[in-house]
């Protein structure tokens, strides 16, 4: 007994939209039909049939379980069967090896080589049902119970795909809705902190339309609206590198558009209704920061109302630094200031700046006011000078604490910041005189230095203040506590 050939039909009946829901589906069962020669003759009469499927020609693992048909007719050799192995085609090669007994036979002969089983049975796949197939038909459309895998290929000559405008063909995976009410993409998790949408590549992603992230559509005119009440509307994690410019979890800029109605835009607005509308914490750095990156520019700027509130729990930390390298302006208000207590911790004398006659007064000179020009200042040059006005700060590298300057406005602007209060380091001369803490101290005919005011009947209106460091003898500083008298 030998087996000549085989047949494998499968066929589809595709029903009209009207009759689709009241059909049947077509099932797993496909049509075989082959030939038995018994002794090289046809076979004419009954036959028992075994079918068997394998994952390999000649040896391999059986898939499925068996299917028997007993006395199928055998007509000049040709049968007709019906086959049905449920839910085992998943893509992988099968084989099916038959074993038959005829009459008088004492049991199943089995035919070889077993026959392959080509492609049209693998499209019952898409017919439905969980175990073996991932495609299942519901009520919103078609489901797939696995992983599915979108790849696209450029294509030049693709200039429409189906329910696909022409032009975006090379998408990866496009979904499409004109329903200004339904979503054209809708993710969800029900799991508690499951991701609805990943994404682990690097690419770029361009957004046609709104995307909306727990927000119903058709409320809102944002591109990306996330809407959460549960807690924080959008978690971003950052890893940095070296390699990038920019190291940031979010990185948001606002350009200016182009057009005879473009406009500037901002990076990011924040607002908030009972709460703060940013709040920054950072475990090894600045919680918030506001960087120039050119001329004529604001790190942090406020506007009406309270514009920038900052607030510290802690005695020993601020609530707000200003800082800035090489000497430049921490801190340029236009406007009234209001402190409780303010504390100068750069300087120590209240100074106010002045033009100074002569070339480069140095740091520490005494000076006395000019009459020859009005509003200015010059290097005292006489004993018990009356014009006395203050010392030149910086002497000593004791900076001014504070500097009063009226930009603009003649006579109260100058080059030279002058102490006229406070403790500044003072040229002084002891020729005159060996100078003691407590000393009052006065001009001297020694240009731009101080002197011991011993002279009781002079010293009235002279003194520039009082001596709080010694000079036994000679030219040097002097630390003066200044309090014009």
């Amino acid at each position: 007994m030998r087996f000549v050939r085989f047949a494998v039909l499968l066929a589809f009946l595709v029903p009209s939209p009207a009759l689709a829901q009241s059909q049947t589906p077509v099932g797993t069962a496909f049509s075989y039909q082959g030939q038995l020669q018994k002794s090289s003759v046809p076979h004419n009469g009954s036959a028992d049939f075994v079918f068997r499927l394998f994952d390999d020609p000649t040896a391999g693992a059986q898939v499925g379980s068996d299917y028997s048909v007993n006395g199928l007719a055998v007509s000049a050799g040709l049968f007709t069967t019906t086959l049905d192995f449920g839910q085992v085609y998943n893509g992988q090669a099968l084989w099916l090896q038959i074993s038959v007994k005829t009459a008088g036979d004492a049991g199943f002969t089995t035919l070889t080589p077993r026959q392959p089983l080509l492609a049209v049975p693998y499209a019952q796949r898409v017919l439905g049902g969980a175990a073996a197939n991932p495609w299942l038909t519901q009520p919103n459309g078609i489901n797939y119970n696995g992983h599915v895998g979108v790849q696209s290929v450029p294509s030049s000559d693709i200039s429409m795909v189906v329910g696909v405008p022409a032009g975006v063909n090379n998408n990866g995976l496009y979904v499409y809705s004109s329903s200004p009410s339904h979503a054209a993409f809708f993710v969800r998790n029900s799991a508690t902190n499951g991701w609805g949408m990943f994404d682990d590549t690097s690419g770029r992603h361009y957004l046609a339309g709104k995307l909306g992230l727990g927000a119903q559509p058709g409320t809102s005119s944002l591109m990306l609206d996330v809407n959460n009440t549960l807690g924080n509307g959008a978690r971003i994690i950052s890893t940095g590198s070296s390699l990038e410019s920019e190291r940031a979890a979010l990185s948001v800029l606002g350009q200016t558009g182009g057009g005879v109605f473009g406009r500037s835009s901002m990076g990011i607005i924040s607002r908030s209704t009972d709460d703060r509308a940013i709040a920054g914490f950072s475990t090894n750095s600045f919680g918030v920061t506001g960087d120039c990156t050119s001329a004529g520019t604001w790190g942090a700027l406020g506007t009406a109302n309270e514009g920038v509130f900052a607030y510290s729990n802690s005695t020993a930390r601020p609530a707000a630094r200003f800082w800035t390298a090489s000497g430049g302006t921490a801190i340029d208000a236009q406007g009234l200031v209001k402190v409780k207590t303010l504390q100068i911790l750069g300087g120590a004398d209240l100074a106010e700046p002045f033009d100074v006659a002569g070339d480069s007064p140095e740091p520490g000179a005494l000076v006395v006011i000019d009459e020859e020009r009005p509003g200015e200042l010059r290097v005292s040059a006489e004993a018990y000078d009356t014009r006395v006005a203050g010392v030149i700060s910086g002497a000593n590298d004791l900076a001014p604490g504070m500097v009063m300057r009226a930009e603009g406005q003649a006579h109260a602007d100058g080059a030279h910041a002058v102490a006229l209060t406070g403790r500044v380091w003072c040229k002084a001369d002891a020729a005159f005189g060996a100078i003691a803490p407590g000393d009052l101290l006065t001009t001297s005919p020694t240009a731009g230095h101080a002197m011991k005011a011993s002279d009781a009947t002079r010293r009235g209106g002279a003194v520039i203040g009082k001596a709080m460091t010694s000079l036994e003898g000679g030219k040097g500083l002097v630390l003066v506590l200044v309090s014009l008298q």
